[in-house]
C-alpha cells in the first residue's frame, strides 16, 4: 500500500489541478477555533477545538492545531499522534506518503466508493501554487476486481475513463459526467449518488 501510494504521487503529480497559493506579508490573524475531534492511535475520539485558520491551507494535510478542553494552549497534533480528525463537517484520514512519511487527505465522499483530496505545495511557470490530487477506492469490490479496493489516483485529465470501472454497476451516474472537464463538486455529487444505492435500507 505504501509503495503503491508513493508511485501514484510520482506518476500523477504533473496532472494535478493547480491553483495560486496565497503568499505575501499578510498580517497574522487571530486563531479561529471550531469544535472538532481527532482519532488517537488506538482509534479513540479525542474531543476539543481545532484551529480552522492556520497560516497555510496546506497545514491541514500535515498536522492540526488542537486545543483540549480546559486548556489555554493550542498544541500541534501530527500524524504520529492522530489517525484522523474532523471539524465543521470536514473529515481527514491518514495515508502513507512514502516509507517514512504519513499525510492527511480529506475524505470528500464516504460509502462504497471513498473519494479523497490531497493538497500540496507546487510551482507552475515559476510561481508557487497549491496543487490537488484525487484518490478513489471501492470498499466493496468483488474478488475479480480486488485491485479497486486499493487507493488509486484519478487524473483530472482522464478522470471519466478512470472512474468507469468504479461506477459500472450504476452506469447512469457515470454517463452524466462531462468527458472533458473535471469539476470537483460534480464528481463528488455523482459519487454520493452512486453510494446511495448501497446504503442500508436501499
Amino acid at each position: 500500500m505504501k509503495k503503491h501510494f508513493l508511485l501514484l504521487f510520482i506518476a500523477f503529480a504533473g496532472l494535478a489541478v493547480a491553483q495560486p497559493e496565497k503568499k505575501g506579508a499578510e498580517p497574522k490573524m487571530a486563531p479561529t477555533l471550531a469544535k472538532g475531534y481527532y482519532l488517537n492511535l488506538k482509534g479513540d475520539s479525542v474531543r476539543g477545538e481545532i484551529q480552522t485558520n492556520p497560516e497555510s491551507e496546506l497545514e491541514f494535510y500535515k498536522n492540526i492545531l488542537f486545543k483540549a478542553p480546559g486548556s489555554n494552549k493550542v498544541t500541534i497534533i501530527s500524524p504520529k499522534k492522530a489517525k484522523g480528525y474532523g471539524f465543521n463537517g470536514r473529515h481527514f484520514v491518514i495515508v502513507p506518503y512514502d516509507s517514512q512519511t504519513q499525510v492527511y487527505v480529506e475524505q470528500l465522499v464516504n460509502g462504497r466508493l471513498n473519494f479523497f483530496e490531497y493538497k500540496y505545495g507546487d510551482s507552475k511557470e515559476g510561481k508557487p501554487v497549491i496543487s490537488n490530487s484525487y484518490y478513489i477506492q471501492d470498499t466493496q469490490a468483488d474478488e475479480k476486481n480486488a485491485d479497486l479496493k486499493e487507493l488509486k489516483t484519478i487524473s483530472p485529465k482522464f478522470y471519466k475513463k478512470e472512474l468507469k470501472p468504479y461506477m459500472k454497476d450504476q452506469p447512469t451516474t457515470w454517463a452524466d459526467l462531462d468527458k472533458f472537464t473535471f469539476n470537483r463538486e460534480t464528481v463528488v455529487k455523482a459519487l454520493k449518488e452512486f453510494n446511495k444505492y448501497y446504503e442500508k435500507g436501499q
